[in-house]
């Protein structure tokens, strides 16, 4: 049995039906809709994995059981998988998650019969979120606000935490509140570096940081829809997992679970050669942020490519939050080795990869390092975080006040890494 594959085109808030996808027995093909193909601004939902085929054959998909990636993107997983789950008393497949889930996940695709029944959806109200949260028990989390203002329901949004889609003053955003279990304050050392990456110039929606009845609500706006949040127009997604071409086992360690190897897949998936050098620029300066504010949960998932009704492009930064724990290893190896340490040698010895000049990432780390180290601390202070409290993230961003205040350290790593790559460069010569 086939399933329709719908997607919004650029500028327009209505889906068209793109094709259709077939699963059985752990694979899958696709179709595309003739009459999809021959729109004019028809584009593939990969360029890599779905390139349009006239072949009446289908796109044959052997890996993940048949479900391609950006589909894969878009499914209810984690806490909206498992609510899903549980109100059908039973694992739903697949294809009954895409068909089950709301319109608010990620990316322009859904995989379902009922198309209007997804463009029904509308999202909540931030003041719907307060009321909620100004109805808590003291003792109860702040993100049982989203389970009862959502009436036990689900999200289609990925992540194992809830999390809303709310409408607010025109935009739409996602929030995220504290859960059960969270290391303390996670709202706003989310809003603290995500306001640092933007001082930094790092591509960054907008957030804000909001307080209601003592809890903290963490606002991103959502990057893949724009216009009338009640008529939306939606951008296509592909998560690094799905550019990278990874299967939902891959474990970390995995040679492909790599910013090198992402930068030559971004390579193929950016047609533009100007658009695709400035974000791999781009993404060796989050490689080092990430690590500048102990991101260790920085795995291909937290990564994504967006279509931007032109072409493809590096999604705006998402999911950076400093981690109490941070031992400096990324969930991404940084350098050909497959060495996943965030050293000043080992970032420094990937930027030529991703087409930073070692001069130019040198001084880009050492710059990020002393604003990090001297803004962390007052930034959550300002949002009201006890100053005992704050202590105990100061393992997240101790390499960035090593470098900061050991300059000389970056120096030593920028000389070892040209010496390397003269030696290197000597020998090809050869």
């Amino acid at each position: 049995m086939k399933t329709p594959v719908w997607t919004w085109l650029p500028g327009v808030s209505d889906p068209v039906l793109a094709g259709q996808l077939a699963m059985i027995a752990g694979q899958g093909k696709l179709w595309y809709e003739q009459a999809y193909m021959d729109m004019a601004h028809a584009r593939a939902l990969d360029p890599i994995q779905l390139r349009f085929s006239r072949k009446n054959t289908g796109i044959p998909l052997l890996q993940n059981g048949g479900l391609p990636g950006v589909v894969a993107d878009a499914m209810p997983a984690g806490y909206g998988a498992d609510r899903l789950h549980a109100q059908h008393d039973r694992t739903l497949t697949p294809l009954e998650l895409l068909e089950f889930g709301p319109a608010d996940g990620v990316g322009a695709i859904e995989v379902c019969h009922d198309i209007e029944r997804k463009l029904a959806w509308q999202p909540h109200t931030l003041d719907e979120l307060k009321t909620y949260i100004q109805e808590l028990e003291e003792t109860t989390p702040a993100s049982r606000a989203i389970r009862r203002l959502l009436d036990d329901a689900t999200t289609s949004a990925g992540g194992e935490r809830p999390k809303l889609t709310l409408q607010h003053q025109g935009k739409l955003w996602l929030a995220k509140l504290q859960d059960r279990g969270d290391a303390p304050h996670l709202p706003a050392r989310e809003y603290i570096v995500m306001r640092m990456a933007s001082e930094l110039d790092l591509q960054v929606p907008e957030v804000r940081l909001e307080t209601h009845a003592g809890r903290e609500v963490f606002l991103i706006e959502r990057f893949d829809r724009v216009g009338d949040p009640l008529h939306l127009q939606r951008h296509l997604f592909a998560s690094a997992h799905t550019v990278l071409g990874l299967s939902a086992n891959t474990l970390p360690g995995d040679a492909r679970r790599s910013y090198l190897v992402l930068a030559d897949q971004m390579r193929r998936w950016i047609s533009d050669p100007q658009d695709c050098q400035q974000d791999l620029q781009e993404l060796w300066r989050r490689m080092a942020y990430n690590a500048l504010v102990g991101n260790g949960d920085d795995h291909p998932r937290n990564h994504g490519l967006l279509h931007d009704g032109t072409g493809w492009r590096l999604s705006k930064v998402f999911d950076i939050t400093p981690l109490p724990t941070f031992n400096r290893i990324l969930a991404m190896s940084v350098t050909a080795d497959g060495s996943q340490e965030c050293s000043a040698h080992n970032l420094l010895s990937a930027a030529p990869h991703l087409g930073m000049s070692l001069r130019d990432a040198a001084a880009w780390l050492g710059d990020a390092a002393a604003y990090v180290a001297q803004s962390w601390e007052q930034l959550l202070q300002d949002q009201g975080v006890p100053v005992l409290r704050i202590a105990q993230f100061r393992p997240a961003f101790a390499f960035a006040t090593e470098l900061a205040e050991n300059p000389e350290l970056l120096e030593q790593a920028l000389t070892s890494v040209e010496q390397q790559t003269r030696r290197k460069g000597q020998r090809n010569k050869r």
